[in-house]
C-alpha cells in the first residue's frame, strides 16, 4: 500500500470521526437554532407543541448524521488497521526465519 494513500485514508477517517463528534455534542444547539429560523419564517407566530416538533426533529437530525459519520470514521480506521497488521505480519515472519 502506498504511503500517501494511508495517510490520506487516516485523515479522511479522522476528519469523520471529529465532525461525527462535534455534531452529535451540538446537536441541541443545531436543533434550537433550526426551530428558531423556522419561527422567524412565521413572523413569531408558532404554536408551543410545532415548536418543540421542530426542535426535537433537529435534534434527532443531528445526531443521526453525527453518528453516521462516527461510526463510519471508525469503521474505517478500524478496517485499515486491520489491512495493515495483516499486510505487515508475513514480513515481520519473512524476518525472522531468514
Amino acid at each position: 500500500m502506498n504511503k500517501n494513500y494511508l495517510t490520506f485514508t487516516y485523515a479522511i477517517s479522522g476528519v469523520s470521526i471529529i465532525v461525527g463528534l462535534l455534531m452529535i455534542f451540538n446537536s441541541g444547539s443545531r436543533g434550537q437554532s433550526l426551530a428558531t429560523a423556522e419561527l422567524n419564517r412565521q413572523f413569531n407566530s408558532m404554536d408551543t407543541a410545532q415548536y418543540n416538533m421542530i426542535y426535537e426533529s433537529g435534534i434527532n437530525q443531528f445526531l443521526v448524521l453525527g453518528g453516521i459519520l462516527l461510526g463510519s470514521g471508525l469503521l474505517m480506521t478500524c478496517m485499515l488497521s486491520f489491512v495493515l497488521l495483516l499486510r505487515s505480519k508475513p514480513e515481520v515472519e519473512e524476518k525472522l526465519h531468514v
